[in-house]
């Protein structure tokens, strides 16, 4: 039973070390929700927009749904720090304090069987003692009688070795009946409590440390269902959170966004107009008396740039910068004149022009003195 009792040390021993073992891995478990919880608010922080005007606010239905995720995931994370509060103070710190409590309570019941071990050793060093006593005042006595006899049957002997004989004799009998009956009740002592041992006190220190240990198992059992629970608590809460993320990607609406842009982009512009056709063919087929060059009439077909610059001007482009005006098309018209502000005027050339040279090298009739006198804005 003394190595049962050793056993039971080691049982309660294991039992306490898995207790805490647990603890741990739920300490590490809160770290990991608060570390989780601290991510995603980093997380939400790190692509939540800045306070803005409102007109700058995003009125796109996605960018819309994206803030409202981003505000539901910030519920969820804080949901993830009630998670780590709740595992810390119901499970985490009841399953300290317990096994402080556990350790005191067990130091005491396993003192109390050291106790009642070593009283029942006393008891039997004392009834060893005793047995020993009374083993060695027998083996006195026999002497004794063995020296009486040998002397009583001696007729050498003398009259006074023999009573003193029969007196020593006498003397280790009755001290040999004392620590018989020493003995005797040594050994009853020692029965009584023996039995008292290993009937009352230690299978009660046994049920003590079973109750305990049961005890224990009950708290673990309790700290599992508490670890479920803090984290089935605020599954409702999570489910809004999802289901408002849910409700946030049903809330884009695709056609509203484009004609946002539709709106934000339209610029007013008309759509251009046809092209005139230019027909650079009529000096081929002009009859070569002609010593005078046709002007066809295409300056009513010019584009007014001057009117269309003017209705673009403050316009946004979708596609970039504003274009450049386009130059008016290139048409076989006579040389214009634009005047300056002094009063002077200076040639404009078109494509008619170098037509006109070239005619005149042909039929030898120049009309214009040089180039040169063009450059420096010589009329004619």
């Amino acid at each position: 039973l003394k190595d049962q009792f050793d056993n039971l040390d080691k049982h309660t021993q294991w039992g306490i070390d898995f207790l805490e073992k647990y603890a741990k891995f739920v300490k590490e478990r809160i770290e990991i929700e608060q570390n989780y919880a601290k991510q995603l608010r980093n997380l939400v922080k790190k692509y939540c927009p800045k306070r803005s005007p409102k007109d700058e606010e995003p009125r796109f239905t996605s960018c819309i749904a994206f803030f409202n995720i981003l505000n539901e995931l910030n519920d969820y994370a804080g949901q993830r720090e009630v998670v780590a509060e709740e595992m810390g103070h119901r499970v985490y710190g009841e399953l300290m304090r317990y096994s402080h409590d556990l350790k005191t309570e067990r130091k005491m019941h396993l003192q109390e069987g050291r106790k009642a071990q070593q009283y029942l050793d006393m008891c039997w060093k004392q009834m060893d003692n005793s047995k020993k006593k009374f083993e060695r005042e027998c083996r006195e006595a026999e002497k004794a009688q063995q020296s009486y006899e040998r002397l009583d049957n001696d007729t050498n002997a003398t009259k006074a070795d023999v009573e003193k004989a029969k007196q020593q004799l006498n003397l280790r009998t009755h001290m040999a009946d004392e620590n018989k009956n020493e003995y005797a009740a040594q050994l009853q002592n020692f029965n009584g409590e023996q039995h008292k041992h290993y009937y009352i006190v230690i299978p009660q220190i046994y049920k003590q440390l079973q109750e305990m240990d049961e005890r224990r198992t009950i708290k673990l059992s309790e700290c599992y269902k508490g670890f479920a629970d803090s984290e089935r608590k605020v599954i409702p809460i999570i489910s809004k959170c999802l289901e408002g993320m849910i409700l946030a990607a049903k809330s884009v609406d695709q056609h509203r966004d484009s004609q946002l842009v539709i709106d934000c982009f339209k610029s007013g512009f008309e759509p251009p107009g046809d092209f005139p056709f230019e027909d650079y063919s009529q000096n081929i087929y002009r009859t070569i008396s002609d010593g005078t060059i046709s002007t066809p009439k295409q300056e009513g077909m010019r584009i007014d740039t001057k009117t269309t610059v003017g209705k673009a001007k403050g316009k946004l482009w979708l596609f970039g910068k504003k274009p450049k005006p386009q130059s008016p098309p290139l048409t076989p018209t006579s040389l214009y004149t634009s005047s300056t502000p002094n009063g002077s005027q200076y040639p404009i050339f078109s494509i008619e022009p170098v037509h006109y040279c070239m005619s005149d090298i042909k039929t030898g009739k120049p009309r214009i003195p040089s180039f040169r006198s063009l450059k420096r804005g010589v009329s004619l």
